[in-house]
């Protein structure tokens, strides 16, 4: 097998094909190019004319054991009969603006999802705000037209940042397991601001809402959602439980203290 065609299988892109390769300061340069010889809009994905050519343009790929892998075609402009003048739409990459393949971003967004931006931009190699700006990419490529279209069991809960000095509610679809709304602030206005949002149509279809045992969210649903049923979730529940079975015990304890029976009630909680 040809080395490029392996490196073709291992980059695994469709719609792609590695003409060649080379090393550049301890990186792997690979030249690649579109199946297709008439290239296309960036914008309708139509066939068009070639306008110009950019030479060299570099994308980062994702790393091979290690070592940084750079992808390089020379990019040409398209002269779309709808658009007008655009680069060409190449399947290794869906912004025209990013320069980072698809697969690459959508490797930071992961660990984004899951750790810190100070440990994605050591893991990955990149800068800081590189992280934020490639999230952003991510997640207006990847969500739903309409987030908020077809709610009818979700959950809010609040979250702290910067050392628990600011707060943001979230708003997540049970059905489809993705958050789908936010905004700063733990309040009933937040939560309302949502709401208004949705619209009072949608409101009504909400048949469940769990949360915590905050009394802002408790009057928030009960003001816009008059036909969804409020689930605590079960934390909470226990943690209430958990602390009146301590609160009883530490007041027998107060009770018996001194008699022989309170040294019995050390041990049975």
């Amino acid at each position: 097998m040809r080395a490029t065609t392996l490196l073709t299988k291992l980059m695994g892109i469709q719609n792609m094909l590695v003409g060649g390769f080379e090393t550049e300061d301890g990186k792997l340069v690979v030249h690649v190019h579109p199946t297709w010889s008439t290239p296309r809009c960036s914008w309708c994905n139509r066939k068009g004319s070639i306008y110009d050519v950019h030479h060299g343009r570099s994308w980062r790929h994702l790393n091979f054991g290690g070592v940084h892998v750079i992808l390089r075609y020379d990019l040409r402009r398209v002269d779309c009969r709808k658009c007008g003048v655009v680069v060409e739409h190449v399947p290794w990459n869906e912004d025209v603006e990013s320069r980072f393949t698809a697969d690459f971003e959508e490797q930071v967004a992961f660990h984004a999802q899951r750790t810190d931006k100070t440990t994605v931009q050591k893991l990955m190699g990149i800068a800081w705000r590189t992280v934020g700006r490639i999230v952003e990419r991510v997640v207006a490529r990847m969500r739903p037209e309409d987030p908020l279209a077809d709610l009818t069991e979700i959950g809010v809960d609040e979250l702290s940042y910067r050392k628990q000095h600011h707060y943001v509610s979230l708003v997540t679809d049970h059905r489809e397991g993705r958050i789908v709304w936010g905004a700063e602030g733990k309040d009933a206005e937040t939560l309302i601001a949502f709401f208004d949002e949705l619209g009072e149509e949608r409101c009504n279809k909400i048949k469940i809402v769990t949360m915590d045992m905050s009394k802002a969210f408790i009057s928030a649903v009960r003001l816009k959602c008059p036909n969804a049923q409020i689930i605590f979730d079960r934390f909470h529940v226990q943690q209430l439980a958990s602390d009146a079975v301590d609160a009883v015990r530490r007041d027998e304890w107060h009770r018996l203290r001194g008699n022989l029976e309170d040294d019995m009630i050390k041990n049975i909680r």
